[in-house]
């Protein structure tokens, strides 16, 4: 087993750290969450003390929206309740289907114009 950060008990590691007063370590891993409709940029953050909590903002999006889990005893809890939440209050759900209206190309409106389909205020 490598001694990457990845593979260390990392709260062991900031515990032994010398901070100053005041002063305090996060880790911090990034993800991304992807639904049917939306994707989301997760930020995973563990506590010196070892607890967790988990923030998620919609990508690609003119609304910003944070979702946040409570700080909690694992990365696995706090990741689940961050799904959960985006599951019940995500974007669908606050703003419905992401797929713009399909807007009508002006080239059919011209050839229904010549075609006399639409009548224009002069031909009443």
């Amino acid at each position: 087993m490598s001694d990457s950060p990845n593979h260390t008990n990392m709260a062991a590691v900031m515990a032994q750290l010398r901070m100053p007063e005041g002063c305090s370590l996060r880790r911090k891993e990034t993800f991304d969450y992807v639904t049917p409709g939306y994707a989301y940029s997760v930020e995973l953050f563990q506590n010196a003390d070892d607890t967790w909590y988990a923030i998620a903002v919609p990508q690609d999006s003119e609304r910003l929206v944070v979702y946040g889990s409570s700080v909690l005893p694992s990365a696995q809890h706090a990741l689940q309740a961050l799904v959960d939440k985006i599951r019940r209050e995500g974007m669908d759900q606050l703003f419905g289907d992401p797929t713009p209206p399909a807007v009508e190309d002006e080239s059919t409106e011209e050839a229904e114009d010549e075609e006399g389909l639409i009548a224009d205020d002069e031909d009443k």
